[in-house]
């Protein structure tokens, strides 16, 4: 009787890492691209899909599937504003050769 239990419990393992193996495989095949906004998204001829990723304003392509992004935004969702710091100098001062009096 416990050897029954024991291989319906292996059974049961086996059978939901088959299913779940299934689903990633079918999940990893879509790409989180085509859902965003910094996409630019061509379709080719027999199913073939070359992307490009315009985010920040440099155009890269996209040479794997990607799953994960950190500049996604949404097609349908609200817009996401980039700004790049770094540029902009801290203190405002004016210096005495230029200052207009």
């Amino acid at each position: 009787m416990e050897s029954l239990i024991c291989l319906m419990f292996w059974l049961v393992v086996i059978a939901g890492a088959m299913v779940r193996a299934r689903l990633d495989q079918r999940n990893a095949e879509e790409t989180l691209c085509l859902a965003c906004v910094n996409a630019m998204v061509t379709h080719g001829v027999r199913g073939k899909i070359l992307v490009a990723c315009n985010f920040a304003g440099a155009m890269r392509p996209m040479k794997f599937t990607v799953c994960q992004c950190t500049g996604f935004c949404v097609k349908t969702g609200p817009a996401k504003l980039v700004t790049i710091e770094g540029f902009i100098r801290e203190d405002l001062k004016v210096y005495a050769e230029v200052a207009i009096t």
